[in-house]
């Protein structure tokens, strides 16, 4: 075999243009029906050709394809390639959920060191490490955030009717669906509410809060809010301040996972204040009961006002 078949295998490895090295490695390599002409061509000297392809490829430490299979194969590659690149991608920004069982509150620590308590039946959503500009998340139910401060990136949390924006402060934000008002109180530093809905927007400073009230789509400003009032959920304590029957029930199937029925659908015009203060689920109702002037029943762990 001419001692020019060396290069012209090399070059065709090498992606260098060799028509004959292409043809002489498909024959070797990948075809061992040949054709009777191509027989002799190769056969005439094929030790050779074994000991030069095998010196090329243990000196050169080349990945071999035959031609035929080079698009099929970056097809491939590129396919897992942008797989991976998208999967990436998805989980960087894809969100995280976490909810808060019935009866239990749940603390969680965010990428940038932000703590989040949360009450009960509460579900917030955010992403595993934060990018962009800003910091953000979405609340359902009620949370205390203590933020990290970073004055370049703002953070801020979606509920259904507001959005609260902060650079790094700690404040109570409640946005049950089940109420009609969404209302955020700031403990410490200074935060932004905006309504959703209007537009509407307040700055809130410790000691004042922020009052979204769904049936007149109204966001109201209140000051002199005593601040060892603001999250008293956090140390067990439920405060219900002129609130309507149906959310006082809602509040406490939620707070204690347990159910309560109202069988006397003539209370729900009811409104209650009180001050419960880390009392069992069976003693609030009968408080609650005692307040409107109504009974209850226990059966199969449901508790019924009549």
């Amino acid at each position: 075999m001419p001692d020019q078949l060396h290069n012209h295998i090399k070059h065709f490895l090498e992606s260098k243009p060799s028509l004959k090295g292409e043809e002489m490695w498909n024959n070797w390599y990948d075809n061992p029906q040949l054709d009777d002409e191509d027989k002799v061509i190769i056969l005439s000297s094929k030790a050779k050709l074994d000991r030069e392809l095998r010196a090329i490829k243990k000196s050169e430490q080349l990945f071999f394809l035959n031609t035929k299979n080079w698009i099929a194969a970056a097809s491939i590659i590129l396919l897992m390639a942008g797989s991976y690149f998208f999967y990436q991608s998805t989980a960087a920004i894809a969100p995280k959920q976490y909810a808060a069982k019935l009866g239990e509150h749940a603390k969680i620590t965010l990428s940038d060191g932000t703590t989040v308590l949360l009450n009960a039946g509460s579900v917030l959503k955010y992403p595993k490490t934060f990018n962009g500009d800003t910091r953000e998340v979405s609340l359902t139910g009620e949370a205390f955030f203590d933020v990290a401060k970073d004055a370049k990136h703002p953070f801020i949390i979606h509920t259904a009717k507001m959005d609260t924006k902060v650079l790094g402060t700690s404040f109570n934000v409640q946005a049950y669906p089940d109420k009609n008002i969404q209302e955020v109180s700031v403990v410490t530093g200074k935060v932004n509410v905006k309504s959703t809905v209007t537009e509407e927007n307040v700055n809130v400073t410790p000691g004042q809060k922020a009052v979204f009230k769904s049936k007149s789509n109204k966001l109201h400003a209140y000051t002199d809010v005593p601040i060892n009032s603001i999250s008293l959920w956090r140390k067990n304590i439920i405060v219900f301040e002129d609130t309507p029957l149906p959310e006082v029930i809602a509040t406490i199937s939620r707070d204690y996972n347990v159910v309560v029925e109202l069988k006397n659908k003539n209370l729900n015009n009811l409104k209650i204040s009180a001050y419960f203060k880390e009392l069992p689920a069976d003693q609030v109702v009968a408080l609650v009961c005692n307040i409107i002037n109504a009974g209850y029943n226990q059966k199969a762990g449901v508790f019924v006002i009549e």
